[in-house]
């Protein structure tokens, strides 16, 4: 196979926000509790912070963490989560049918944030709660005047404010799993008055307001009541497990159809945005706040080798997906990025880099600020058959006048691409989705003064089933070679990749 890469620096396609980078955490199945916290561990910090998962966190640069949910997010009391950990009370969890010891909470949470490097982004409680629990929340973060929750930050040991900048309107709250969920007329309502008394407080903050990125209705409703008072609405993907795509498929071609899926839904969402500001503006932007390949429910979902080169590709072609839609996509969250489906499997005896994390370390450490022109001509093809159709929409037989059960089949190119650029460097995220074909790929490159050396980082193995696990943690692992920037590349198959070319 051959691949030509077209890149014109000179054409700048979007400002790229590193916060799509960013992470989710919530009080379930080990992410927290015995995740990236766990006071007993012999790893632990002064914090009863894992000190092996916060430096994995940090070589992944991670930019912001949602926190705390998420489903559990509907049912949580903040004030049980703060204060001298020997008071907090243990409650019952309704997202989860577990029990919380709430020994992890708002400034455990921010303490993560900075050990970590990232910005917090809470989500509140619009289930159980109440715009007065909200606003008081925003205060006990951010106030700086004399009144009871700032007073109660401070005397919990923080004086200076956490100066928290973004807010989660609640969570899914459409769904029948959340406590109290409701319509989207009962939402937007909601919503609004939330916004209104958490803005009361700090006029500063950026919300982002509960999307459903399925149900244009929804979006539109959403928006045109808090056009107002939001920067964000949001929009939620699991791939394997809770969509279309099966638990773990064996048909690897079927599963390349998640990012297209993922972007039709993005376009559903800007769609329903215009629609609801009743006109083309561009101020309220999307922020894909949790995505997996995976759902959280399947029989496997605990062991490492189902995280295998699979899921890495997979991994980084939908954050192709999300580089290339930078001018509308402004923040987005890997859910999760510890245990469970994450990046890291973290037990008593330490921390294991699955295939995933390895592509935020090479996608957060070599992608520029600005997005550029990027033009791909691959003489390979794959076909996509028979995908089922999305559940959002319906595709019309016009010979029966139907809604047809399938849609066509798609052929999509081998070699999926996009480039960035920063004042140092050029980088090409490639990934070659063949099964069986390696590439000689050529690269046009219109820059001015570019080096004469080309750096490629690769992570490859010989079967898309090849994982990491505690027994051989390293047998899928990113490898570099430099050469001539004049010369091709190959990109061997089923490989995900990153090109650097210096600027001098």
């Amino acid at each position: 196979m051959k691949a030509n890469i077209t890149i014109d620096s000179s054409k700048k396609a979007g400002e790229i926000d590193r916060k799509i980078f960013g992470h989710f955490m919530e009080h379930a199945f080990g992410n927290i509790y015995g995740g990236v916290y766990d006071p007993e561990s012999r790893f632990a910090d002064e914090d009863g912070f894992r000190t092996d998962v916060i430096e994995l966190l940090k070589e992944v640069k991670v930019p912001v963490l949602r926190y705390p949910g998420g489903n559990f997010v509907s049912s949580y009391h903040w004030e049980d989560g703060i204060g001298p950990k020997e008071n907090r009370p243990k409650k019952f969890d309704f997202a989860w049918g577990a029990s919380e010891s709430n020994q992890f909470g708002t400034a455990d949470f921010i303490k993560l944030c900075r050990k970590t490097g990232a910005e917090p982004l809470i989500c509140v409680n619009m289930g159980s709660g109440t715009a007065e629990e909200a606003m008081n929340w925003v205060e006990y973060c951010n106030g700086t005047q004399d009144t009871y929750y700032a007073n109660l930050r401070r005397s919990h040991g923080y004086e200076e404010p956490f100066q928290v900048k973004y807010w989660g309107l609640g969570n899914e709250m459409y769904g029948v799993w959340q406590m109290e969920s409701m319509t989207a007329e009962e939402y937007a309502g909601s919503a609004a008055q939330f916004a209104k008394a958490m803005k009361k407080v700090d006029e500063s903050i950026h919300l982002v307001a509960c999307g459903m990125e399925q149900d244009a209705e929804w979006n539109h409703t959403v928006v045109k009541k808090l056009e107002p008072y939001i920067d964000m609405i949001s929009a939620h993907y699991y791939g394997m497990g809770w969509e279309e795509f099966g638990d773990i498929s064996e048909q690897y071609e079927q599963t390349l159809y998640i990012p297209y899926q993922m972007e039709e839904r993005h376009k559903l969402t800007l769609a329903s945005i215009i629609t609801g500001q009743n006109g083309i503006k561009d101020n309220i932007k999307v922020a894909w706040d949790e995505w997996n390949m995976f759902g959280w429910s399947f029989d496997a979902v605990n062991e490492d080798s189902t995280y295998n080169l699979h899921d890495a590709i997979i991994t980084a072609l939908i954050l192709n997906m999300i580089l290339r839609n930078c001018d509308t996509i402004k923040m987005a969250m890997y859910s999760t990025f510890v245990n469970i489906t994450g990046a890291l499997s973290v037990t008593k005896e330490g921390c294991l880099k699955r295939t995933q994390y390895h592509v935020f370390d090479m996608l957060s450490n070599h992608t520029g600020s600005q997005l550029i022109r990027t033009d791909v001509d691959c003489s390979s093809s794959i076909t996509i058959h028979d995908i089922g159709h999305l559940s959002f929409g319906a595709n019309i037989d016009n010979k029966n006048n139907h809604a047809s059960g399938k849609i066509v089949d798609k052929d999509i190119p081998a070699i999926d691409a996009v480039a960035t650029m920063d004042s140092k460097n050029i980088y090409v995220s490639v990934v070659n989705q063949s099964l069986n074909e390696d590439c000689e790929l050529f690269l046009d490159i219109h820059a001015q003064n570019i080096g004469s050396t080309m750096e490629k980082t690769e992570l490859y193995g010989d079967s898309i089933l090849d994982a990491n696990t505690f027994d051989d943690p390293d047998h899928i692992c990113p490898h570099k070679s430099t050469q001539d920037v004049n010369q091709p590349v190959i990109i061997r198959k089923h490989s995900v990749n990153v090109i650097t070319i210096p600027r001098v």
